[in-house]
């Protein structure tokens, strides 16, 4: 025969209950988070092809229009943080969409009245609004991490991948069933904006603000905070590196240098974000089996190794393999950036978010362009050996004696 629980026990245990469920409700509502931020830019980026041709551009000046997204989210600079510790990652995550979803319309609308000036202006609205959510959706990212206390933000960056694949697939749809651009745009942001606004109402609760020191924290130095910072921005930086390749470079390297047909040449990229894909689903265990140290020097090794494999192997098969290894490698180093910037004493709620955030844009708009001019001057294979050059040096910092820091675990 069993006594009843007392009512102070049945209170303890529901209360526990609850608590579980909404710490899990906030782990989906975040991946949803992540997905909803991949969908909605990648739904104008599937009609690309028909925004040149509508505006009639050159290829030469639609990658300087194009390029207007990357650098809103740079001017941006410390912005992301402010309105972050202001409204909350929350509000910031909604509002910050609903910013996005008006700037890719006004996008729209610059490609139907053919201005490219109006589609510069509503990408550079929408990369400011994208650097805003994205130190929003990794801060609370971070967050759910923390209260799990094991490794959970490489597999909500793989929701974002999967979101980018569905805003693609939806874009695709669109153009097929000829939607004018300007409304497929205003319905599918408005999609957006209520699936995050629906998201953020189960983040996890601000946390309290420190009572004492509130106007006057103590910080470590500028010089040894960039000490922390520029490492963890080269790990960022080696990861994207392998993501610009990827989009921008893969099928040009398959069928001008490995002789493949151009209309086959995307598998390239295809095989690469599937790979990523998966290297975050499993990134997750990883860390947890090895720490964040020996996940970076094997994520790096594999970026470097994959990277220079698909830049020089002789044939089509081996360079895809690169291009799997690469993507592999690549998939947790962001993530990690990001975990690691967020521990770094002394600084400001966000900040350490918000600056690889601007790191990753800043040297994204001319990382291209630099890969061309190699190209250009040498060849395509050199170029990229050149810009492995970031991975070997986040590798080799990562190799250095370990002392013991508050970034590490």
């Amino acid at each position: 025969m069993h006594a009843n629980p007392s009512p102070l026990t049945a209170s303890v245990s529901g209360r526990r209950r609850r608590g579980v469920a909404s710490l899990r409700g906030s782990r989906v509502a975040t991946m949803a988070a992540f997905a909803t931020n991949g969908a909605l830019p990648a739904s104008l980026l599937a009609r690309y092809a028909e925004v040149k041709d509508a505006l009639g551009l050159s290829p030469a000046i639609f990658g300087l229009v194009v390029v207007g997204f990357g650098l809103g989210g740079a001017l941006a600079l410390h912005m992301p943080g402010v309105l972050n510790r202001w409204l909350g990652v929350a509000r910031t995550a909604s509002f910050g969409t609903l910013w996005m979803g008006g700037g890719l319309t006004l996008a729209a609308g610059g490609v139907a009245l053919g201005n490219p000036w109006v589609v510069v202006a509503g990408l550079l609205v929408t990369g400011f609004g994208d650097a805003a959510v994205d130190v929003a959706q990794n801060s609370q990212g971070l967050r759910v991490q923390a209260a799990y206390r094991r490794s959970l933000l490489n597999s909500m960056h793989a929701g974002w991948s999967i979101g980018a694949a569905l805003g693609g697939a939806v874009g695709i749809l669109a153009a097929l069933l000829g939607v004018p651009l300007v409304l497929h745009m205003a319905v599918w942001s408005l999609v957006c904006v209520l699936a995050m606004t629906l998201a953020a109402r189960a983040f996890m609760p601000e946390p309290e603000a420190e009572p004492q020191d509130a106007q006057t924290p103590v910080r470590p130095s500028g010089w040894s905070t960039m000490k922390i910072l520029l490492p963890l921005a080269l790990i960022a930086l080696a990861g994207i590196s392998v993501e610009d390749v990827g989009n921008n470079w893969s099928a040009v390297l398959l069928s001008t240098e490995r002789g493949m047909d151009p209309a086959s040449a995307g598998v390239g990229l295809t095989v690469l974000l599937t790979a990523q894909f998966i290297g975050r689903m499993l990134g997750d265990r990883m860390i947890d089996r090895v720490g964040e140290r020996g996940s970076l020097i094997l994520s790096l090794s594999a970026v470097i190794i994959g990277l220079l494999g698909a830049a020089w192997a002789p044939g089509v098969p081996l360079s895809l393999v690169g291009l799997v290894l690469a993507g592999l490698g690549c998939a947790v180093t962001v993530p990690l950036a990001f975990a690691r910037a967020d521990r770094v004493p002394g600084l400001p709620a966000h900040s350490g978010v918000t600056w690889i955030s601007w790191a990753m844009r800043a040297v994204m708009l001319s990382l291209s362009p630099a890969i061309g001019v190699m190209t250009q001057g040498a060849s395509l294979p050199v170029a990229i050996s050149v810009i492995v050059g970031i991975a070997v040096l986040a590798l080799a910092l990562q190799l250095r004696p370990r002392r013991r820091e508050p970034a590490d675990r």
